[in-house]
């Protein structure tokens, strides 16, 4: 019994070594899309639209993951926690299926100095070439700080409940192709 535990483990070893080398390295991504975001009240009621844009996702691909890194503009202070990955969840739509994969970011706001937690969810749809088919991308913007209601009138305590802290808002993301 012993021999078959060992054997079973070093087949394990050996699958993940070969499947690593087969792998190759990562590769470098880049995927050219336009960007939609819809801006909302805590409450949900429509803020604003901002105007379209043009970004590129600069992704690594190892495996079945896409990693990269959330970026603001401007730019903010203090960015922490802002590494994502996008994992492939299966066939859909013509495409691949890439389910966002992030806790969180966190930073200091250059408009109002506050320190913010977003949390991200979402997913893109790609082809197999890594051709954007479509996507949408979920932002949600807290607050901790107690003076955040002197700030952002519009905040809302415990939006949901069971986070505690001061919701700012969200935001929708829709991607196209460019």
């Amino acid at each position: 019994m012993r021999k078959l535990i060992t054997m079973f483990i070093l087949l394990g070893f050996l699958l993940a070594v070969i499947s690593t080398v087969f792998a190759g390295p990562p590769q470098t991504i880049e995927i050219e899309v336009v960007q939609n975001q819809t801006r909302y009240f805590p409450d949900g009621t429509w803020r604003h639209d901002v105007p379209p844009s043009n970004i590129t996702f600069e992704l690594r691909l190892t495996g079945n993951v896409l990693s990269g890194e959330m970026t603001y503009s401007p730019d903010v202070e203090s960015l922490r926690a802002n590494k994502f990955k996008l994992i492939c969840d299966g066939e859909v739509d013509g495409g691949y299926m890439w389910v966002l994969q992030m806790g969180g970011s966190l930073y200091t706001s250059p408009y109002s100095g506050l320190t913010i937690n977003e949390y991200w969810e979402g997913y893109l749809i790609l082809d197999e070439e890594f051709n954007l088919i479509g996507g949408e991308f979920r932002q949600i913007g807290y607050c901790s700080s107690p003076n955040t209601i002197d700030k952002c009138a519009y905040a809302e305590k415990g939006v949901p409940p069971k986070i505690g802290l001061w919701c700012l808002g969200w935001s929708i993301y829709t991607y196209t192709p460019l």
